[in-house]
């Protein structure tokens, strides 16, 4: 399976200029946690990534948020991974690189977002064509699992909660991709 074939393709992005407090308001008004940001709305090649996490640490040493541009707490340089890659070599790249979300490019511009959540999905709809349908419930504990395992590189307790949120949420939209 490639990465195009699970990626989230509706992220929201923002550009380095935009300030702390924007990049907030757009997480929020999403519900994601991380968010990409681009050289331009226009051109989206990635020059770093943002997480709620990020602008927390850095607003809490230099309020306030809206005189604070996103650059000034954003990932440089971020690991990204092509739509064409197999989803196995994502999984990899997310490992080796500690993180739980890839950027996804394509020429270098951003054609979308790979997730923890995006995998188990994918693995799910996998699961359907050779027996039972697995349950939401199975998926959360997949990736509540994958988060245990995690928790000594990061705060793993996180990710099942914002795991379970993104997942209602796709859910309420309309359900599987």
């Amino acid at each position: 399976m490639k990465v195009s074939e699970c990626m989230t393709t509706d992220m929201s992005v923002c550009v380095a200029e935009s300030s702390c407090a924007e990049a907030g308001e757009i997480m929020r008004r999403s519900q994601s946690g991380f968010m990409p940001v681009v050289d331009g709305l226009k051109t989206k090649r990635v020059v770093g990534v943002v997480t709620d996490r990020d602008l927390m640490l850095h607003l809490v040493r230099q309020p306030p948020a809206r005189r604070i541009p996103v650059k000034a707490c954003m990932s440089k340089a971020p690991t990204l991974i092509s739509a064409d890659a197999d989803l196995e070599e994502a999984i990899q790249v997310m490992k080796r690189a500690a993180v739980h979300q890839l950027p996804v490019v394509e020429d270098g511009i951003l054609v979308g977002v790979l997730s923890l959540l995006d995998i188990a999905l994918a693995v799910r709809r996998q699961w359907a064509y050779v027996g039972p349908n697995v349950t939401d419930q199975r998926v959360t504990e997949i990736i509540e699992a994958i988060a245990v395992a995690r928790a000594g590189a990061h705060n793993g307790h996180l990710l099942p909660m914002r795991a379970k949120r993104v997942l209602k949420r796709k859910q309420h939209a309309g359900g599987q991709r």
